[in-house]
Parts: structure tokens; sequence; C-alpha cells
């Protein structure tokens, strides 16, 4: 899971629904990306730092700890 963004977009008052407007793809799309099913495009991730004014190392958590992590949920 994407903790950091999860936190951010709740703090900005947000929902998956916003993102997914913000990215023109499905809500649950966004919501599999978010979840860590599925990777977000480098181009994804440049457009919710940009809205978040921050950099995408403060939002995005590395590929293999997110897969790790949910492959540890699954067990």
């Amino acid at each position: 899971m994407q903790w950091h963004l999860i936190r951010e977009r709740k703090e900005h008052g947000e929902t998956q629904k916003d993102l997914s407007k913000l990215l023109d793809i499905s809500e649950n799309a966004y919501r599999l990306k978010e979840k860590g099913d599925n990777q977000f495009k480098s181009e994804e991730m440049f457009l919710i730092a940009d809205h978040y004014n921050k950099s995408i190392r403060d939002i995005f958590l590395p590929n293999k700890y997110t897969l790790r992590k949910h492959k540890r949920n699954e067990e």
C-alpha cells in the first residue's frame, strides 16, 4: 500500500475518485494502484507530486517495499 499517498490524500480531504480524475483513470484502477496491486506510472507519480507540491520521494514508497508488504498481508 502507498501509505504516504493515502495519508496525503486524506489530509487534503480528497477521495480516490478525486485522484482518479486527476490521473484520468477509473476509480477502480486508481484504487488498485494505491493498494499496491498495480504500480503507478512515472507520469502519474509526477502529476500527484505536483498536485500536492511535494517530491515523489515524499509520497511514494519503492515498488519492492509495497509488493513485499502486500505479499505478507496475503499470507
